[in-house]
């Protein structure tokens, strides 16, 4: 099946800057007979892992047809060719997140890096063990930029957001290709290396139990790269039965974990519109739920939201059981984040970053359900891109009937954000709370909140 990239996950960035490293180190971006081209000496690999390959190629190889079309839409608009020329060398917004390109950085340089990336997959590395990603090679070229005023111009465009998807695009379909399968080994980066398999079992295990990745994930530790055919199919993996039971099937007080995630903020009387480019993690309903008809229902009610880590499960499941009454994919930004952010800020969980901005501009999934319980009535269920290689896809459809538990889409690639929102009135308690970074996550299907069995004005 083609799956179009058109939703990202913010992947995490590279600790300490470009800093030299071994020699001898293996660049995280692999594909056969391929160098990065313009950042040369602190080329891609020294901007996503501090590491530098061995050599470098000029950036004459013709670039790839969509990236000659991102190209010309840059140089074709006068207001975007300002923003791209002037975004590699301008001060950033806050001091400490001024630039950390090499001189003489730009945006055929950049073209020329996103050239290679196109045909690579990212491999392990331990920095991506409690991050939400790192080593992410498109946020990776784009992290000081976006921390500019004209960075931050470009990157909210519509124009070049339908570029970027695009472009993600193409990336997902060599992500999806056998091709992507060379780093599912157990080589030094590879992800099943003993160091990666370790720390994907400590996250699947929740610091509760001692299976194997073979245990937890349907796969066969057999075959080569585990009998997974790309780099996909490994990130999009299921649990073998039985691993993640349905807390209380019958009980429809229960509201049970759509993803298996780390619980990050709980807000009630939400308003219609809020601040949510500033400080504060004000979240704003209507923007969140892009405007839908149903939106206004919302206004004053619950959000409940949760991230995925890299190493995490990254597939959504029925938070309630009942009826599908909406469902499809909101078109928003890919690399956007609000000013006040460090460049490190998908590596905490500060109460001020990026996530509620996230949640009212980035592209995303709407899962509306009318559930079975008339205390609860109708929900959404929120799934956030963040910046690059994940697709949301919705495996529902409208009308749909879903138990508990259910599945109802996934993340492609890595880590991400999601939230539940309920209507005012909706007497929903019990939700875990905040939890530090490197904290288990709550179990996908597990118990997360309750209601009151009081029935609400529909």
């Amino acid at each position: 099946m083609h799956l179009r990239y058109s939703v990202l996950l913010l992947l995490g960035s590279a600790a300490g800057g470009l800093g030299r490293q071994d020699a001898d180190q293996t660049c995280p971006l692999t594909g056969p007979g391929l160098e990065p081209a313009g950042l040369m000496e602190q080329s891609i690999c020294a901007v996503t892992t501090n590491v530098v390959p061995s050599s470098s190629s000029s950036s004459s190889s013709p670039l790839h047809p969509i990236l000659q079309e991102f190209q010309d839409l840059i140089e074709s608009d006068p207001r975007l060719y300002m923003f791209f020329d002037s975004m590699f060398d301008e001060d950033a917004v806050e001091p400490a997140n001024s630039t950390q390109y090499p001189a003489g950085y730009d945006y055929h340089r950049m073209l020329h890096d996103l050239n290679y990336v196109l045909h690579t997959a990212p491999s392990f590395n331990t920095s991506m063990i409690h991050s939400i990603n790192r080593g992410s090679p498109f946020y990776a070229l784009l992290r000081w930029a976006a921390d500019t005023p004209d960075g931050h111009a470009a990157l909210l465009d519509k124009s070049v957001n339908a570029m970027i998807g695009a472009i993600l695009n193409v990336w997902g379909d060599f992500l999806t290709s056998p091709a992507s399968a060379h780093v599912l080994d157990d080589s030094p980066t590879g992800w099943f290396h003993p160091d990666s398999l370790r720390a994907l079992e400590e996250t699947g295990n929740l610091g509760q139990t001692a299976y194997t990745f073979s245990d937890m994930y349907t796969c066969d530790a057999t075959a080569p790269a585990y009998g997974f055919p790309s780099w996909d199919a490994f990130f999009t993996r299921t649990f073998r039965p039985g691993i993640r039971p349905v807390s209380s099937p019958d009980d429809d007080s229960i509201i049970v974990n759509a993803c298996e995630s780390r619980p990050y903020a709980l807000r009630h009387d939400v308003a219609a519109y809020d601040r949510f480019w500033i400080k504060g993690l004000r979240y704003s309903m209507r923007h969140m739920l892009a405007h839908d008809a149903l939106a206004d229902s919302f206004v004053g009610g619950t959000v409940y939201q949760a991230f995925l880590s890299s190493m995490s499960y990254h597939r959504w499941h029925a938070p309630v059981a009942g009826r599908i009454v909406r469902a499809y994919v909101v078109n928003g930004t890919y690399f956007s984040h609000p000013l006040f952010d460090s460049p490190n800020m998908y590596d905490t969980m500060s109460r001020g970053s990026t996530q509620a901005y996230l949640a009212a501009t980035a592209t995303r999934a709407l899962i509306f359900i009318e559930a079975d319980n008339p205390a609860i009535g109708l929900m959404v269920f929120i799934g956030i891109g963040m910046v690059e290689v994940s697709t949301c896809e919705i495996t529902v459809r409208e009308g749909q009937y879903v138990a508990k538990g259910d599945q109802l889409g996934m993340f492609h690639f890595g880590g991400s954000s999601h939230v539940l929102a309920f209507r005012p009135g909706v007497n929903v308690t019990g939700f875990p709370e905040e939890r530090d970074k490197g904290a288990p996550n709550v179990p996908v299907r597990g118990r997360l909140a309750v209601v009151n069995n009081r029935e609400i004005d529909r």
